[in-house]
């Protein structure tokens, strides 16, 4: 049975389009930059391909935040040239987390990384900075489920509204904005740029119920749709929406650990939300 919302809150990363994807190309290219492949002598051996977009990934959970989204970039570039130093056995042979660890410590105590300068590390970061600037693509059904989202709204302005939901750094999500018409009202009503918690859903619903023509506005119905079963359903499920998980590349499809994160329907693609929305 179709559901008949008020409100749409919407994930922006990795359900609207694939940041995941932009990521990797940004850590592969940081990785071309290290090992050589800018034009200087590529490194020999087992230092000739490394799984870029896991190893990298990895070593940023063990740096310092520089704010935002994730460590200082030069940091992240000798760090991996630390890991890629004396490394055996290629890809096939995994991620080894001592030597993921042992990384991380060599930058954190300021030592620089064999066969990687401070030149080389710019050079890296910019890579990967450039790399990162190119707009992330629209994930399957995504435009779909965009022109449906602005039919439903523009039937009923007063009594439906569309939020998206973000934890991104508001110069990334820019780019995105740009490239998929986002920022100029035709799809949502409002873009909220916080941490996603309980509390910050209480708020948004809240601020939806203010927003649409209800006779009480705490009966608004809300539906939220996201790609994390941790980040997205479970603050949303706590503060009673509908939810409507969409599983994808970055996270996987994961497996509740609760009731708690039990999404009301799972999505293949986003374009099934508009039967069961009825969008």
């Amino acid at each position: 049975m179709p559901v008949s919302p008020h409100a749409l809150v919407l994930d922006a990363d990795n359900t609207l389009w694939d940041t995941n994807a932009t990521f990797r190309r940004a850590r592969s290219a940081m990785i071309q930059v290290l090992q050589g492949a800018d034009g200087e002598e590529a490194r020999p051996d087992g230092e000739k391909r490394l799984e870029t977009t896991d190893v990298l990934y990895r070593l940023s959970q063990h740096l310092p935040s520089s704010g935002g989204e994730g460590p200082d970039l030069e940091q992240l570039a000798r760090a991996a040239a630390f890991y890629m130093s004396g490394l055996r056995g290629g890809p096939e042979a995994g991620i080894q987390t001592p030597r993921l660890r042992w990384a991380s410590e060599q930058v954190r105590a300021g030592r620089q990384p064999p066969g990687c300068d401070r030149s080389r590390a710019r050079k890296a970061a910019e890579a990967f900075r450039s790399a990162l600037s190119a707009p992330p693509p629209l994930l399957d059904g995504a435009a779909s489920l965009l022109r449906g989202v602005r039919a439903w709204r523009t039937a009923q302005p007063d009594r439906r509204t569309s939020v998206l939901f973000s934890e991104g750094a508001p110069d990334r999500l820019e780019v995105a904005f740009d490239a998929h018409g986002i920022g100029g009202g035709q799809y949502f009503d409002d873009i909220v740029l916080r941490e996603k918690t309980p509390d910050t859903f209480r708020d948004v619903c809240h601020a939806i119920g203010n927003a649409v023509d209800l006779p009480e506005p705490q009966a608004a119905e809300v539906v939220v749709i996201g790609d994390s079963l941790q980040r997205d359903i479970r603050p949303a499920n706590a503060t009673g929406c509908t939810t409507l998980y969409c599983p994808g590349d970055l996270w996987g499809r994961e497996t509740p650990e609760a009731a708690s994160e039990q999404p009301d329907y799972t999505l293949g693609t986003l374009d099934e939300a508009l039967r069961i929305l009825d969008l």
